[in-house]
């Protein structure tokens, strides 16, 4: 799949389905609902891992949701701040959450997935490795850091991720050329999937429409992690000693603050965190204490914004069994 048009994944309100636009969102509480959310999915895991995965596989999984309780901590730091540019980096962050609930997505779909996850992990600590050591090499201070610490570490940690010594060999290789003599067999390590990658590869048909539909959600908020020329306007208007208060009102200027760059990289931040949760909630039919803290949060979220309505419309809704809608 290279590209989704908008035919293929709008999904178009029908009159009665419109949130409640003067409903209020105290941020606060909204905090707690993705902190509650993100710790009851981390015990869930706790008490053991999904079905075919191993303990250490499902510590992975622990420290990739829980990840999602920082970065949200660390946008709500961002927009503390009084009126600044600066601020504009939520969103930058907000992708992030986005992209790390498409690989969550695609850990759960198979063990092997977070074996690739940490291969990939490791290729790039070696490869980093590798050139340090060559830029190194005639330097003595650098010498008892390559070889008696960086190296080892990296030979147990290879181990832990699940690399092959063919593997290994293949990136030194490709990294540092092919030696002389017969050469060994290739074994590359596959690429861990972007969120295009992602769709492609899932298999659960509500998962696949969600994240379809969430694409261009994760695109707009590529911009500013891009710093691309929406992510420049932003900074510009935000500014209070641009230009952009001579061609602006206060008033518009306030508005498109408070709503670009406030509250769109936090509510993307829930979204993509309670979602999160849902999908461990999945795995965890039986656990009322996690379906009920997704549910309470799916009851505030979906009736608040657009796009979690559609969320919850496309996925969440088939997940829990406590609301109708």
């Amino acid at each position: 799949m290279t590209k989704l048009a908008v035919w293929e994944i709008k999904q178009v309100f029908a009159e009665h389905e419109d949130i409640d636009v003067t409903k209020h969102v105290e941020a606060g509480d909204l905090d707690v609902l993705i902190f509650t959310c993100v710790e009851t999915a981390k015990d869930a895991l706790q008490t053991g891992p999904p079905a075919g995965f191993s303990d250490f596989e499902r510590d992975q999984l622990i420290s990739v949701i829980d990840a999602m309780r920082h970065s949200h901590t660390a946008i709500r730091r961002l927009l503390a701040v009084e009126q600044s540019p600066s601020a504009v980096d939520a969103l930058a962050i907000a992708r992030l959450q986005l992209e790390t609930l498409y690989s969550l997505c695609f850990l759960l779909q198979d063990p092997e997935n977070i074996r690739l996850y940490l291969k990939n992990g490791w290729k790039k600590k070696y490869v980093r490795f590798l050139l340090e050591r060559e830029e190194c090499r005639e330097l003595p201070r650098f010498d008892k850091f390559l070889n008696m610490k960086a190296g080892p570490f990296l030979d147990g940690l290879q181990k832990l991720s699940s690399v092959s010594d063919e593997e290994k060999r293949t990136i030194e290789i490709e990294e540092l050329g092919a030696p002389f003599g017969p050469q060994p067999q290739h074994i590359r390590i596959r690429k861990f999937p972007t969120p295009m990658g992602v769709i492609d590869a899932i298999t659960e048909p509500t998962q696949k429409k969600m994240l379809a539909r969430l694409y261009p959600e994760y695109q707009y908020l590529c911009s500013f992690a891009h710093g691309d020329s929406e992510a420049s306007l932003f900074r510009v208007i935000s500014n209070k000693r641009s230009v952009a208060s001579s061609l602006m009102s206060t008033a518009q200027i306030e508005d498109f603050y408070q709503r670009a760059i406030l509250e769109t990289p936090f509510i993307y931040s829930a979204l993509s965190a309670i979602q999160a949760a849902t999908e461990i909630a999945a795995f965890y039919p039986g656990n009322l204490e996690l379906l009920v803290k997704v549910t309470k949060a799916w009851e505030f979220l979906r009736t608040a914004h657009l796009l979690s309505a559609v969320v919850w419309k496309l996925r969440a809704k088939h997940v829990l069994p406590l609301i109708g809608g």
